[in-house]
């Protein structure tokens, strides 16, 4: 495999990782929703909605000489623009991490209480929270490049194949009693309103896209696009065999947003939850670095004036002091939030679909004076959101 190759793929891993977070485990619950083949049309239709809005992004990024969602928006827009981007950079990703909060507040204390023999008690949970944020997520957070985390990412991706093969397993007893044909649903419109936002969400990496496309040693418009396609490819087939898999396994219980809870109990079982906390921390960072850069930029107000606009390096203590208001915001908001369908609903349907979509097809337009196949593209992504 060659060096180019190589760093291909660890970027679509690193990518992938970041899409994947926790909207995995709330597949299954869309499955329900919405049947088993609108929600794979579903999926395919986030993902070619995706894979338009990070070229968009990324070729109005080029032509403009910008490096920055945030540079960007104010080369397109002015200040007015570039705070619209930052604001709604900072809650859409906050929203992602304190879903991943959320997660880890599901699992970790059941887990906690077998352990420790102790009562799994509120108490607990904040605890948890407390002790994954500060010893995991922080620590993690307070690396400089994303480059750093591939491994681990890898060892997450690794990690949601053995999650694939833990639910198959589940649904293995009732696709051989083949009675699941005619008791799930296969079509059901009833639920794209709530679930649309999820899948759409789902396969969102318009945020992360510039940590990434730093990383590249050659960067160009079609290696990336390669990279982008690849993430959202995987994502789209470890998505619909988790929703299948998940939906059909368990297709005669409530399915609600984290399927973790309804699997058989085992050690198998409980090696998947804890081996799922960990991987929630480690893709934790890859949604706190894009935060982070947001919140310095508007805080300190970087880039105004300037015309030929890097990223600039935020500073050790400004850099310190970010990463661990962060984390501690997104941990505190977790503990008082509910359930992750809320959240991910709740993202999905606003800001989400403001900064990964309805942006970057405003910004090419902008940006392009030709009346070309994609401006009219960029057009009718604009006008369907």
């Amino acid at each position: 495999m060659t060096s180019c190759t190589y760093n291909c793929l660890m970027n679509v891993i690193n990518i992938g990782n970041s899409i994947i977070g926790v909207s995995i485990l709330a597949m299954p619950y869309c499955f329900r929703k919405c049947g088993i083949l609108l929600s794979m049309v579903l999926i395919f239709i986030s993902g070619m909605l995706t894979r338009l809005a990070c070229y968009l992004l990324l070729k109005s990024a080029i032509m403009a000489r910008r490096r920055n969602f945030e540079f960007l928006a104010f080369h397109t827009f002015g200040s007015t623009g570039k705070l619209a981007v930052e604001m709604s950079v900072i809650g859409f990703l906050i929203g992602v991490c304190i879903a991943f909060f959320v997660v880890i507040g599901d699992l970790g204390p059941p887990l906690a209480a077998e352990f420790l023999t102790i009562e799994n008690s509120p108490n607990l949970r904040t605890n948890v929270l407390m002790l994954v944020g500060l010893c995991v997520a922080l620590p993690l957070g307070m690396l400089r490049k994303i480059d750093s985390l591939t491994s681990l990412s890898a060892l997450s991706i690794a990690f949601y194949l053995c999650l694939i093969l833990k639910i198959f397993a589940e649904a293995v007893p009732n696709l051989a009693l083949n009675e699941w044909w005619h008791e799930v649903n296969w079509w059901q419109s009833d639920g794209i309103l709530p679930c649309l936002p999820i899948f759409s969400m789902a396969l969102s990496c318009q945020t992360q896209l510039f940590e990434f496309f730093d990383t590249l040693n050659d960067p160009s418009l079609k290696r990336m696009q390669s990279v982008v396609s690849g993430a959202v490819h995987l994502c789209s087939i470890v998505y619909i065999m988790v929703g299948t898999f998940g939906y059909i396994a368990f297709h005669d219980k409530a399915i609600m947003g984290n399927i973790l809870v309804l699997l058989t109990p085992s050690v198998v079982t409980e090696f998947i939850k804890l081996g799922f906390i960990l991987t929630v921390a480690v893709s934790f960072p890859l949604c706190l670095f894009p935060c982070r850069s947001s919140l310095h930029s508007l805080l300190f107000k970087q880039g105004f004036g300037h015309h030929d606009i890097n990223v600039t390096v935020i500073p050790d203590h400004r850099f310190r002091i970010l990463t661990i208001s962060l984390v501690i915001v997104t941990i505190g908001i977790a503990i008082m939030l509910p359930n992750i369908e809320f959240v991910l609903g709740i993202i999905g349907s606003t800001i989400g679909t403001l900064i990964c979509l309805i942006f970057p097809a405003i910004m090419f337009i902008h940006d392009t004076s030709k009346n070309t196949t994609e401006k009219r593209m960029a057009q009718v992504s604009y006008l369907q959101n």
